[in-house]
């Protein structure tokens, strides 16, 4: 689910991390600055007090005594007047160090640098606060007294009780500095804490920005092929700055152009498979169907078949009557020949009945000749059904031939397809089976096929051998007709007559048995006829049930190949021109 807005991840870290640095950053100054200050004041207390003892060890030890005023006013340490003689060295310490150096007998100063900040006269003869006075000379400690006023500026000092010989305070020693220097040197670190604080701050700006700008950038790379992957484009590009990166960045880069190609790779193998499976399957149901069609045209034959050899069946039957019929008559002929024989001196009355029965016979005969002809047009039928039979028999071993190629490609397509193809695999073996098994029922049925051929071949041989023979029957008949009409006239050619009668007799004979023969094998072929085309239905019959199913699966491997191609289509492996 896409957002609306997203935030910047690096620059909320980095933004984050430099303002934690500069709050650190600022404690620390705080900190330091309060150390530097207190380190200073108290550096600045041990100087102050360095010297005050430096000054007090000076003037104790200089000249012996103790501290007293003469009449005109004069500050004594023992005998010797020591104003004059201490003001100049005040005044060249004071030059030197910065410092300023008071001398007080009791809460008065007698000898200091001090200056007054207005009147610029020294102080001599100013007193001190009683605050100074009542914690030194009252009290005789050591005073250190922070930021306090002397004539009009704040000063630093640090006092010394002045003590004689038996232990009495009698006056101060005073090392001060004005505050202004003090304040100054905290301002002045100050001033340097806080640029180099402002430096830090500057300085780690402008790396984040420039960090925040780099990273944003790839970030943003990343982000705008990973939205455009989303989207099923495979086609991003991310910039080459990003993948040299040597951070997290460049190998989430890296990643995602490894994980484009990898998907580039599966998409375009899965839509080639998908048009492959679904070519096969189109393939496939257009074979089923063109199976179907011939396997329904060699159903309508077998049954044209069926009924032929059924009605060959009747007309066999039919033959075999007649030939019982022809065989009656001919033992008729041959008893009415014998008896010729043994009664030539009957012959002429013998031969006006035998002028009866051959015109009888003559119609039997020509019976005879209408039930061959009848069996030569069947025979000849079913000749014609026999080659049909053996056109389809080709045609079903071509589509079985057919069946099988269309079945190996359909299984190697199916190996191709790995998993989606397994369950294809098993229909495409079910139809190789049922190609060979189509090809075994064709060679069969071929073979039967080229069996009735002969027999029908040798049938219409046969039949035309017999007709002739009863064509030729048929003019002796009339020949002898004519002679047995001629037998009242001429009577001596009687005995010839009946000789070449009964020559024909014994051949007709023979040719019956011939005949009945001939009958019946028809009538068994006929028979086996009849049972194969009732099995060959049945293999039909069957084999248009596997096409219905071969369609239906065809059908459904077709479907299957179309929604993974529209599963596939939401893909996109090359950019699209505007």
């Amino acid at each position: 689910m896409k957002k609306g807005k997203n935030r910047n991840m690096v620059r909320g870290i980095i933004l984050i991390a430099s303002v934690l640095a500069l709050m650190m950053s600022a404690c620390v100054g705080i900190i330091g600055f309060n150390h530097i200050q207190n380190a200073y004041l108290t550096s600045f207390k041990e100087g102050l007090h360095a010297a005050a003892i430096l000054m007090e060890d000076e003037i104790a030890h200089e000249w012996s005594g103790d501290w007293s005023l003469s009449e005109d006013g004069q500050l004594l340490k023992g005998d010797v007047a020591i104003h004059d003689i201490y003001q100049e060295q005040l005044d060249n310490l004071t030059q030197k160090t910065g410092m300023y150096y008071t001398v007080f007998y009791g809460d008065t100063r007698y000898i200091t640098s001090l200056v007054d900040a207005e009147t610029g006269l020294r102080m001599e003869g100013t007193k001190a606060s009683n605050a100074v006075v009542n914690e030194v000379i009252v009290k005789g400690n050591e005073y250190l007294a922070e930021n306090f006023e002397i004539a009009g500026q704040n000063w630093y000092a640090y006092y010394l009780p002045i003590k004689n010989s038996d232990g009495t305070v009698v006056g101060m020693i005073f090392a001060g500095r004005d505050t202004s220097i003090v304040k100054g040197n905290m301002n002045a670190a100050a001033r340097a804490i806080a640029g180099t604080f402002i430096g830090f701050f500057l300085f780690n700006f402008a790396v984040a920005r420039i960090l925040i700008s780099r990273s944003t950038r790839s970030i943003r790379d990343i982000v705008s092929g990973l939205k455009q992957l989303e989207d099923g484009e495979l086609f991003f590009y991310i910039d080459d700055r990003t993948f040299k990166r040597k951070d997290e960045l460049g190998v989430i880069a890296e990643s995602s152009a490894q994980v484009r190609d990898r998907l580039q790779d599966v998409i375009s193998t899965t839509k080639k498979l998908s048009e492959d499976v679904t070519q096969s399957g189109e393939s496939l149901a257009n074979s089923a169907a063109t199976a179907s069609r011939v396997a329904e045209q060699v159903t309508c034959a077998v049954e044209d078949i069926s009924r032929g050899a059924a009605s060959q069946a009747e007309s066999v039957e039919s033959s075999v009557n007649n030939t019982n019929e022809m065989g009656e008559s001919i033992d008729d002929i041959t008893c009415r020949v014998e008896e010729l024989s043994a009664a030539a001196n009957d012959m002429l009355s013998g031969a006006n009945r035998t002028v009866d029965t051959l015109k009888s016979l003559m119609n039997k005969n020509e019976s005879v000749m209408t039930s061959m002809h009848d069996i030569d047009e069947q025979i000849r039928l079913t000749n014609d059904s026999v080659m049909d039979i053996a056109e389809a028999s080709n045609i079903i071993t071509a589509i079985a031939d057919q069946t099988h190629l269309l079945s190996l490609n359909a299984t190697i397509e199916a190996a191709r397809a790995g998993e989606y193809g397994k369950g294809f695999s098993v229909v495409a073996s079910e139809i190789g089976s049922l190609s060979a098994q189509s090809k075994e029922a064709a060679v069969s049925i071929k073979k039967i096929v080229e069996t009735l051929v002969t027999e029908s071949q040798k049938s219409v041989a046969t039949i035309s051998e017999l007709n002739e023979s009863m064509q030729e029957q048929n003019a002796q008949l009339t020949n002898t007709k004519d002679d047995m009409d001629a037998v009242v006239v001429n009577v001596n050619n009687v005995d010839n007559s009946t000789k070449l009668i009964a020559e024909k007799i014994h051949l007709l004979n023979d040719l019956k048995t011939s005949f009945s023969d001939i009958i019946s094998e028809l009538s068994a072929i006929s028979q086996q006829n009849a049972a194969s085309t009732e099995e060959t239905n049945a293999s039909m019959e069957e084999l248009n049930a596997t096409f219905s199913l071969i369609s239906k699966a065809a059908g459904d491997l077709r479907d299957m190949a179309e929604t993974l191609s529209e599963k596939m289509e939401f893909f996109s492996l090359e950019k699209v021109s505007a």
